[in-house]
């Protein structure tokens, strides 16, 4: 087989090193607010849902290790039989609609927390003129 020759155009030469390394500054002036709240919300979901395991991952241990047992003698020591309300908070029901609700609000709270991030980034480039951002093509 015979090599083909690269031919290049007239007034150009053939270059032998890396291609140039091309830099772009760009403004980024306005946050969709619906793209936030979608990200915030998918990002709040994950991390509620990591909370909730973590609660009940974390009663499993410790109930099977015997602490929560360990507590439960403390308490009711201390406050005799007065710390059974005390002590009824501490069962796997209770822990698991506490730990439910915790997600739930942390769902919401983040989610309009992402909102209202985007609206105040959008108010404070209006007045700065945005925040410039460099990219490359490596």
């Amino acid at each position: 087989m015979s090599e083909i020759p690269i031919v290049q155009p007239e007034g150009r030469k053939a270059s032998t090193s890396s291609p140039q390394v091309k830099q772009v500054r760009l403004k980024l002036v306005y946050v969709d607010v619906w793209s936030a709240v979608k990200l915030s919300s998918l990002v709040s979901l994950a991390v509620s849902i990591t909370v909730f395991l973590v609660v009940i991952l974390s009663w499993l241990l410790l109930n099977t290790v015997g602490v929560i047992g360990a507590l439960e003698g403390i308490v009711g020591d201390i406050l005799g039989d007065g710390g059974g309300a005390i002590l009824a908070l501490l069962s796997f029901n209770q822990v698991t609609l506490l730990a439910f609700v915790g997600a739930l609000i942390n769902l919401v709270s983040l989610t309009v927390l992402g909102s209202l991030g985007a609206v105040l980034y959008n108010a404070i480039a209006r007045l700065t003129g945005g925040l410039t951002v460099g990219f490359t093509n490596t």
